[in-house]
């Protein structure tokens, strides 16, 4: 018998919002056909945590925070699982699950959205940071103007992508897989020279040694280890984003949705306010569970592949900044790791660095944008009847050219540095606060709602429970320090 609650015209009422379509899943093409999303992610993870923060930590404190990593990159596996759930079963985006969890909370979040991305320009600031002391162009400017003209550039560059790509995802996919490919060889190239190896039997006996907060400590670092423990991987609102990749990869259910194309170079295609349900059947229910096995090894190189990484600058810090006392700050955020290639290959090893680098971070600011301005339009598109006169992608480049401007004005104002501790603090917030609604969306309302076969396994709520614990924890921790340090 079915357990799904049809209402006429072929759709289910999930929420208090529009009902969801009925349709069949499709069928799998194969797991390395529908490989991308994950790559997307571990790209995109590559910025300020891994490229800036972690490697701080390192260069600060040494091998006090060594041990907090792994589990940090690790937490976000479930994470990001119960993300690309929801979309694979709704072909919805996660502010579309917001808006039937309830409307007052969706807008609570959307205007977190808002807020917490004000700062994004960090990433093309920091990208600036690393192009300034690579070219000394302009020459005579001081080094915040250099960086800040590499920044613009950067900002311009890719913009002409987002408006170029045929279909924005697929040229986003692409260009970030290369960088990863670019970004992942040359970590391994460096932290395999002879001048560091002696450093890793150090290194990989304090990944397993847990250690209080060292004697050392300054309060005021509380904002980077949150973003730290934020960053390792994506964190908050940048979790979201893995969902809207997915959707646009066509993903389980989201294959009946369109995809956002270029206005220029590619073919409108529509994109719905709502999102579509699978049928109740054993054959969907059969379906379900080869599309499950995909969503297990995306992930699962999404989060190994930045594991990687983020062990990787860490380990740079660890062994080549911190014993100079190097530690990245200031209009010098991402110059000071040229340190990493420089002190192993020389002038050319800077420059390769301070490109490395530059990739590393510029891309973010790509992604960050493409998928930011998705989760407004998503936001606004979902919630409001009367905005739908215009289609989901006008919104979509609305926001694009919106949070350039902000992108412009804040870099203006702020350090890089700065900016992306505003972000990331906020960005750990959010998880506190959505982790509960994706559970109650996964594992209450869409099994009861669409079909039983839709819940996970138990294992996977006490993961989540202990999951939702820890983020909760931490930030009650962080606003504790921060109080004292107002006080």
């Amino acid at each position: 018998m079915s357990s799904s609650k049809e209402i006429k015209g072929g759709a289910v009422q999930l929420g208090k919002t529009e009902p969801l379509k009925l349709a069949d899943f499709p069928v799998l093409p194969g797991i390395l056909a529908m490989m991308g999303p994950g790559i997307v992610w571990a790209s995109m993870a590559q910025g300020s945590g891994e490229l800036i923060w972690w490697p701080y930590m390192a260069a600060k404190y040494g091998e006090a925070f060594v041990w907090w990593l792994w589990p940090a990159c690790l937490l976000q596996y479930w994470v990001n699982l119960e993300l690309i759930r929801y979309t694979t079963l709704t072909g919805e985006g996660t502010f579309g699950g917001f808006v039937r969890f309830n409307k007052v909370y969706a807008f609570l979040m959307w205007i977190m959205l808002f807020i917490t991305f004000m700062w994004f320009g960090g990433y093309a600031a920091g990208a600036g940071t690393a192009l300034a002391p690579l070219t000394n162009f302009p020459p005579g400017w001081t080094v915040k103007d250099q960086s800040l003209f590499w920044a613009y550039l950067t900002v311009l560059i890719f913009l002409l992508g987002l408006t170029l790509f045929p279909i924005i995802y697929k040229g986003i996919e692409k260009f970030m897989t290369v960088i990863t490919i670019i970004c992942v060889v040359g970590l391994i190239a460096a932290v395999t020279h002879a001048l560091v190896v002696p450093y890793w039997p150090k290194f990989l006996a304090a990944a397993f040694k847990v250690q209080g907060f060292p004697a050392k400590w300054d309060p005021a670092d509380a904002s980077t280890f949150l973003t730290c423990i934020s960053f390792a991987g994506m964190g908050g609102f940048f979790n979201v984003m893995y969902s809207y990749w997915t959707r646009d990869k066509h993903v389980g259910m989201a294959a009946h949705i369109g995809r956002v194309t270029s206005p220029i170079t590619g073919k409108p295609e529509t994109i719905p306010a709502t999102g579509v349900a699978p049928r109740d059947t054993p054959e969907n229910q059969q379906r379900y569970k080869q599309w499950l096995k995909f969503l297990y090894v995306d992930n699962s190189i999404a989060v190994f592949v930045n594991m990687l990484t983020v062990t990787f600058t860490m380990f740079l810090g660890f062994s080549i900044l911190n014993p100079r006392g190097l530690v990245p700050s200031g209009w010098k955020l991402v110059a000071v790791q040229g340190e990493w290639f420089g002190a192993l290959w020389g002038y050319w090893g800077y420059a390769l660095m301070w490109i490395v680098a530059a990739a590393f971070i510029g891309d973010t600011w790509l992604g960050a944008c493409d998928s930011i301005a998705r989760m407004h339009a998503d936001y606004l598109f979902s919630n409001f009847k009367r905005l739908r006169v215009k289609s989901f992608r006008w919104w979509y480049y609305l926001w694009v050219i919106i949070l350039t401007l902000i992108t412009g004005t804040t870099m203006l104002l702020v350090q890089p540095g700065e900016l992306l501790l505003a972000g990331g603090v906020l960005n750990f917030l959010a998880m506190t606060f959505y982790c509960p609604v994706l559970i109650y969306l996964n594992y209450y309302k869409i099994p009861k709602t669409i079909a039983k076969w839709t819940r996970p396994h138990m294992a996977w709520l006490v993961v989540g429970i202990i999951v939702t614990i820890v983020y909760a924890a931490l930030s009650v921790w962080y606003l504790g320090v921060i109080f004292k340090l107002i006080k």
